[in-house]
């Protein structure tokens, strides 16, 4: 039988809020190589209105690089490929350019079913408007959850409560609530049901909605009190999200011809790559992915093979600003930023990166503010995602990060970041990593493509993994443990293939990069005092590990976990300044 023949080329997009990117691979000497990469400006709105254009624009920088023509005279992809550099075999899409889901949420406990709707809309580009709970055994308030429904005019409600073969008068009573609200709603404007609670109950909640709404049904979100089962329930809220939002984008139907596979959320193909970077490492620690878009922070977690994806949707390093200033305070903000600004000068920052998200700016302050906003955008992504996660024996210190292995780390404003030790020192600020830890840069904004095409070649995400798509930004080694500011708490001896070395005493408080480039590999000997962790096996362990260099360097953060910053202004504007020039920054 003869052996089948490799795809020889795969054209992937991305269509983000603000930019969209396309991305080329193919098949060279025998192995998948990522070989250009295009962006433009996504083109949804005025005055272009069809998604398919900012495609073709991005498409035709690579064109113009390799030489190869994509469209034909009509304007079409040209698909499969047609004699040499003409046309592709394959062209995937994924897109987060749409609005999100609007979602009202309904459960019975706030500290569990309801908790467990948050976590499963988190993980879908879902945007919550209201959420109803009875708390116990209060009666349900039912002109309250009318009007609440009425007001909001959500495209979906969900409905927790009730373990398997637990509460149902109480899950019944708020079924029959929402229908009603329902009912009252032109026909047209009626949300749909998601039900995600007592799974013994759906022969009964298909008789309550009796065609008052559409109803759909997942796996019970909390079918015991110890146990959290989301992944039914986001794939529904996925599919109404493709249904009802990526389905109505304007060219959708053009681009959706090009495709050889559906559509996928841009945030579930990262999810993919993330998983099987997971695959790759030490079973006993985690992989996280930060992807910091426009629009919505993405988190994926990986521990002991079970993935967590959550999405921050309307928070990112373009738009969400504003929001974060209103609840989290101008303090979180301005905290980050090494000199003193006015609230005036704040707020008109980010009201103008609001206003033109795809702008480049002019003054490094207006930089600051956006890295801050990274930060805090990152922050409560984690926050929010956290409390999910199943970290198992990642996790030996419960109020500090579990062990990651990789953090993989996306997003604009982090891959156009003026220098590499920026866009780490951001990551170290955002999330406090500890123990040791690797640094990876998408930095060809190639992440979500490769998850999106490990579904069609699976072949070729491995090989463009292994011919080095994403970037070793720095590798951070970050003690855990309690010292006075300026205490000795490690010694590190870097010994490189060369046969040169490197000592250097580290103390409290310290934020020490060591030279290490990027494609040079190094043993590090760790001798921790006054019993610090380093993630070697427990406080006080020494060890060797060897590591490899990166953009930034080997960077060893022992400013302490948690990160304190100083309170008084003029002491905090300081200390960012010298963690800047630590970094290089």
């Amino acid at each position: 039988m003869a052996e089948e023949q490799p795809v020889g080329s795969i054209l992937l997009a991305d269509c983000g809020t603000v930019i969209t990117r396309v991305v080329l691979l193919e098949h060279v000497a025998g192995q998948y190589r990522f070989v250009a990469q295009g962006e433009a400006l996504t083109t949804t709105e005025y005055p272009w209105a069809d998604i398919s254009e900012g495609i073709r624009h991005a498409a035709g920088q690579i064109e113009e690089v390799t030489g190869r023509r994509f469209f034909g005279a009509d304007g079409d992809l040209i698909i499969p490929e047609v004699g040499s550099l003409k046309g592709v075999d394959i062209f995937a899409a994924t897109a987060s350019a749409s609005q999100p889901l609007e979602v009202v949420l309904g459960g019975l406990v706030r500290d569990l079913s309801l908790a467990s709707a948050q976590r499963a809309a988190a993980g879908t580009y879902s945007l919550v408007k209201a959420a109803i709970c009875r708390d116990g055994t209060k009666p349900v308030d039912e002109e309250e959850i009318i009007r609440t429904i009425l007001d909001t005019t959500p495209d979906v409600v969900c409905i927790a409560g009730g373990t398997d073969g637990g509460a149902t008068a109480p899950v019944l009573e708020l079924v029959n609530t929402v229908t009603l609200a329902c009912s009252i709603m032109d026909p047209g404007a009626r949300p749909q049901i998601l039900y995600m609670g007592n799974s013994r109950l759906r022969r009964q909640i298909v008789k309550a909605v009796k065609g008052q709404a559409e109803l759909r049904v997942a796996d019970n979100v909390r079918p015991s009190l110890t146990v959290e089962n989301l992944a039914s329930a986001q794939e529904e809220l996925d599919a109404l999200y493709i249904q009802k939002k990526m389905g109505l984008m304007p060219g959708i139907e053009t681009v959706s011809s090009w495709c050889s596979t559906p559509l996928t959320p841009t945030a579930s193909a990262f999810g993919r790559l993330i998983h099987y970077l997971w695959h790759l490492g030490d079973p006993n620690r985690g992989v996280l992915g930060i992807d910091v878009g426009a629009a919505n922070t993405t988190i994926v977690a990986v521990f002991d093979g079970h993935p967590f994806l959550t999405i921050h949707g309307g928070i990112g390093s373009a738009f969400g600003g504003r929001e974060l200033l209103e609840t989290k305070g101008e303090e979180a903000i301005a905290r980050w930023v090494p000199e003193s600004m006015s609230s005036e000068e704040l707020l008109g920052i980010l009201i103008n990166k609001e206003m033109h998200p795809a702008s480049i700016y002019q003054e490094t302050r207006e930089l600051w503010v956006e890295q801050a906003v990274v930060r805090e955008a990152i922050r409560a992504a984690v926050e929010l995602a956290r409390p999910g996660w199943r970290p198992g024996s990642a996790q030996p210190y419960p109020h500090l990060m579990p062990l990651c292995e990789t953090i993989v780390i996306a997003g604009g404003a982090m891959t156009h970041a003026p220098r590499p030790g920026q866009i780490a020192l951001m990551v170290l600020d955002a999330l406090e990593p500890v123990g040791i830890t690797t640094l990876v840069l998408d930095v060809h904004s190639i992440a979500p493509a490769l998850g999106k095409v490990a579904a069609i070649t699976p072949l070729a995400t491995v090989e463009v993994l292994d011919s080095g798509a994403l970037a070793n930004l720095a590798t951070v080694i970050a003690p855990v443990g309690e010292a006075r500011r300026g205490e000795l708490i490690l010694r590190v001896n870097v010994a490189y293939d060369d046969g040169s070395n490197y000592d250097v005493d580290v103390h409290y408080g310290d934020l020490e990069v060591l030279p290490l480039l990027i494609n040079q590999e190094a043993v590090v000997t760790l001798r921790p005092q006054r019993n610090f962790d380093v993630g070697l096996g427990g406080p006080g362990k020494s060890g060797k590990r060897r590591i490899s260099g990166g953009l930034a360097g080997l960077i060893i953060d022992a400013r302490g976990r948690p990160l304190r910053l100083p309170r008084r202004p003029e002491l905090r504007h300081a200390q960012i300044r010298q963690w800047l020039w630590d970094v290089g920054g």
